[in-house]
Formats: C-alpha cells, structure tokens, sequence
C-alpha cells in the first residue's frame, strides 16, 4: 500500500529546498553567504511557504543584507505580478511602434514615405499607435519631426483612421525635414508668398509660435495642402544632391524598400 504524503509536506520541502539554493549563494556574485544571513534567509522563506516562489531573486538578494530579512521580504511578494504586468506593458510599447503605418495599407502614404525616407534616411519614419516612447500617447498630437534626431514620427492613432489627415500630416511633418535637412531652417517660400497663402484657420493657430517658427509652421502647412506629385517634385528639388542612399542588398533579385 502506498502511503501519500499531505500535500502541506509536500510544498514545504519544495520551500525548504529552494530556500537553501538561494539563501545559501549569493546571487550577485556567486559566493557563499554567511551562515547567520543563510539561516535568516531559510527561516524567512520558509515563514512564507509557497510565496517565496513569487519573488524575485534581486528582492532576495536585497533582503538578506536586513536585520529582519522577513519583515523586508514580505514587501516584495508580488515580484511576479509586477514582472508580468510590467512584461505586458512593455510587449504592448513595442506593439504600438512600427516603421509602417499599422493595420492600413495606402499607396499614397508609401509613395510620400519613400521620398521622406530618400532625405532622412530607411528608418526615419515611425508610427506610433499609442506609444509612450515617441510621445504619442495621451496627447492630442498628431507627429512631429525631431529634428536633433532626424526622424518623423507619426501618431496614428490620433487621427482615428482618417487617410486624408495622415496624408496631410505626413506631408507637413516631412516638409519640416526638408526645411531643417536640405534648406538649414530656413523656408522655401517667401515671406509674401506665406502671407497670401496661409489659410485663416491655420493662421488662428500660429499665434503661440515664435516669429521664425511661425514662418516654418506656416510653411510646412500650406505645403501639407498641395498635391502630391507637387509635393514631390519640390521635396526632390530641394534635397536635391542630399539624399540619403537607401540600402539595396544584393539579393539577385529586384529590391523594394518597405
């Protein structure tokens, strides 16, 4: 007849044993601990039974160095939650940036991208689709272009699907590349030229701006407006001669840039 063990005894001994691996080493620098900070180690894990699966070695690790290593330990018996929710949080980070609008296809954004990107380079133009990192998220933004760094960044998901507003943000956020990339901050239009083209509602909203600035934004918004074999055709005239080559692997077959 096989005699069972009760299922406390069992756990106990898997914490018995776990704690003499931890508690023992020190998880550092791989030498052993002292004896009297093993024991408040052991005694500690053991004093939570199955918890101390729950946390993290560094927690562990930082305890052992307190008087009371139970008193400190206790603080930190949700290390796995925290982990996984911070996992998650991050996973989701990395979901919401990418080099290519998401979930939408459109010709139109990648032919305009394509000539962005023939200025600033293959990885100058990152959608966000609430990221944190690019700054998109929780803001009534819709992109920028950082100018130290030299990319775009478009905020996708303020603009709730509507192709006609990316298009006209990507136009106008790649303007302002090509004035601060090909033209050193300065417009392509003249002063009288922006005043008579300016459109009233644009204009409203300039007033923040400083009066260089104003001339750029100003400019970058009535270039957004223009068609798009224009917009084009300009971009390539004033960047003309610095561009930046984009990568062609030697594949021995017709390469496409995505």
């Amino acid at each position: 007849m096989q005699c069972l063990r009760p299922a406390n005894a069992s756990v106990d001994a898997q914490v018995q044993s776990y704690a003499e691996m931890v508690c023992g080493t020190n998880l550092k620098t791989g030498n052993l601990e002292e004896s009297e900070v093993k024991q408040r180690c052991i005694d500690g894990l053991r004093a939570l039974g199955s918890q101390s699966f729950k946390l993290a070695a560094s927690s562990i690790q930082k305890c052992k160095g307190y008087p009371n290593f139970l008193t400190c330990i206790k603080g930190h018996t949700s290390d796995t939650d925290r982990i996984k929710q911070r996992a998650r949080a991050h996973s989701r980070e990395i979901r919401s940036m990418s080099l290519t609008p998401h979930h939408l296809y459109s010709p139109r954004l990648e032919k305009l991208g394509l000539t962005i990107k023939k200025v600033l380079g293959p990885r100058s133009i990152k959608w966000s689709n609430g990221s944190q990192t690019l700054g998109c998220k929780g803001k009534s933004l819709y992109g920028y272009y950082n100018i130290t760094r030299g990319f775009v960044v478009m905020c996708q998901g303020f603009h709730k699907g509507d192709l006609i507003e990316l298009v006209d943000t990507l136009k106008h956020e790649g303007w302002h590349a090509v004035q601060h990339q090909c033209r050193k901050g300065s417009p392509h239009l003249s002063n009288q030229e922006i005043a008579s083209r300016i459109l009233e509602e644009d204009l409203f909203n300039l007033h923040s701006y400083h009066p260089k600035q104003k001339q750029l934004e100003s400019e970058a918004r009535i270039m957004a407006k223009i068609g798009d074999r224009q917009w084009i055709g300009l971009v390539r005239e004033q960047c003309r001669g610095k561009e930046k080559n984009l990568y062609k692997p030697n594949l021995g077959v017709p390469y496409k840039p995505f």
